[in-house]
């Protein structure tokens, strides 16, 4: 008895892929039925490329079900079966022992059990690869030329939305990332980190499992792009250790300095995987930008016993010539900015909406005052203690509640132990906090830090700081 299949192959062209694999089952099931054929099995490969020579799972099934008495395969192309002349003779050599017609939409049929058949099939093959050859070969120029100018390619990856716009939440965890990489923590103590803090990778929800992985992380650190670097490597697949080749500087915005992405593939590409001596992330670097050129500023200068010479400076970059010539005192910066965002804490903005962090912040303190408040009362006899534990309780799985989601909205799992409204213990809680957690903390709550030109020689000028903080 006659019976056949479908098989369907979308290639990595990405545009209207569902569209285009409806379309051809819609095609190859009403050419199925003009063969008399009601209900073929269908297999189908959806964005696996036509000549990278990549496992196809479906022609595998497909082949299978050859083996065990498929006698008509229906394609909407033949370069839909095969692409290559290696996958033709795979397929002829199949064919031998168990016969097979081809039936095409477009193009019509041929038999591979006859020697005209195989001739047809085989000139269409090398047709075929040379126009994939062909393109593969243009494609590589351009993308070459784009790499060499700086531009920006491909989707959009964490950190950056479409075309290389910056996206200032994703962005902030990458800048953690990275510190607590340069500080010495392994790569599976930063997923660990990301999934505990409930931070949602770039496709969570979209059929994916929603956690971060090792090797994520790692794709994430060594790429080129967060320190606003464009990489290029066209034959490789597969992302090296130490991350793709840099080609130059790329047209949009760095997360982190070029420094410290040779810093972290240097780490990463060492088979030994150890540091000596960790870096140890400064409260500022990178999170401080130039209002000049948007650099991410650098600590230079050092500390000695008899002197404080530490500045945050826009490094100088050759071949970006508007860079450098910015700096301000580094002491002075980190106290300023400490105390707006210990201000910030004490004295939380109006907010009732419970999503945004001045919302969440404000509620959190509303909730200790309520607590405080439930203290008093009992102590005074005002409610009863069978009120106050009912009251405390109620208050409590609020404050969680809250707490809860100030960390998950915002990634700053450090926040979810400060003391929210209470100036005196948040001294002390930010006093007993790693440099790694009070720039996590930063970052939640300002979303930009600029540094605008100052005159050389004068003091420390607070004007010259310009603070955009989180709604």
């Amino acid at each position: 008895m006659e019976q056949a299949a479908a098989y369907l192959r979308i290639s990595q062209d990405r545009t209207g892929l569902q569209a285009g694999i409806q379309r051809q089952r819609e095609d190859c099931l009403v050419h199925a039925a003009k063969l008399t054929f009601a209900e073929p099995q269908v297999f189908v490969d959806n964005d696996v490329s036509a000549f990278d020579g990549g496992r196809r799972p479906g022609y595998d099934a497909l082949a299978a079900q050859v083996r065990a008495g498929v006698t008509h395969i229906i394609v909407w192309h033949v370069d839909r079966l095969y692409r290559q002349p290696r996958e033709l003779e795979d397929l002829i050599d199949l064919v031998e022992q168990h016969p097979v017609r081809i039936e095409a939409v477009r193009g019509g049929g041929f038999d591979l059990n006859t020697t005209e058949g195989r001739l047809m099939a085989r000139q269409l093959v090398a047709i075929a690869a040379y126009e994939s050859g062909h393109k593969s070969d243009r494609v590589k120029r351009a993308n070459k030329r784009l790499a060499e100018q700086g531009r920006w390619h491909g989707p959009a990856r964490y950190g950056y939305g479409p075309g290389g716009v910056l996206i200032p939440e994703q962005a902030a965890v990458i800048r953690q990332m990275a510190d607590r990489f340069l500080a010495g923590q392994s790569l599976r103590s930063i997923t660990a980190w990301l999934n505990r803090s409930g931070i949602p990778p770039l496709r969570a929800g979209t059929g994916t499992s929603g956690l971060w992985h090792p090797y994520t992380v790692r794709s994430v650190l060594a790429s080129a792009r967060i320190s606003g670097q464009r990489a290029y490597a066209p034959d490789t697949r597969a992302d090296p250790a130490g991350g793709r080749e840099i080609l130059g500087p790329g047209d949009w915005e760095p997360i982190i300095t070029p420094e410290e992405t040779a810093q972290i593939r240097t780490i990463l590409a060492d088979p030994a995987r150890r540091r000596a001596t960790p870096a140890r992330p400064t409260l500022l670097g990178g999170i401080a930008r130039c209002g000049k050129c948007g650099a991410g500023l650098t600590i230079t200068g050092k500390l000695s016993p008899t002197a404080d010479t530490r500045r945050y400076t826009c490094q100088k970059d050759p071949s970006r010539p508007e860079r450098g010539g910015l700096s301000i005192n580094a002491t002075h910066l980190n106290d300023y900015i400490t105390e707006r965002v210990l201000y910030r804490l004490s004295h939380p903005r109006t907010g009732t909406d419970g999503v945004s962090t001045s919302g969440l912040l404000r509620q959190v303190a509303e909730i200790n005052i309520r607590i405080g408040q439930l203290e008093d009362d009992y102590q005074d006899a005002v409610i009863t203690r069978r009120e106050h534990r009912s009251g405390v309780e109620a208050a409590s799985e609020a404050l969680r509640d809250a707490e809860r989601r100030l960390v998950t909205a915002d990634g700053a799992i450090a926040l979810y132990t400060a003391p929210i409204g209470n100036r005196q213990a948040l001294e002390t809680w930010w006093d007993a906090l790693e440099v790694i957690d009070r720039r996590a903390v930063i970052t939640t709550l300002i979303a930009r830090l600029r540094i605008a030109p100052g005159r050389p020689g004068r003091s420390f000028d607070r004007s010259r700081v310009r603070i955009t903080y989180h709604p």
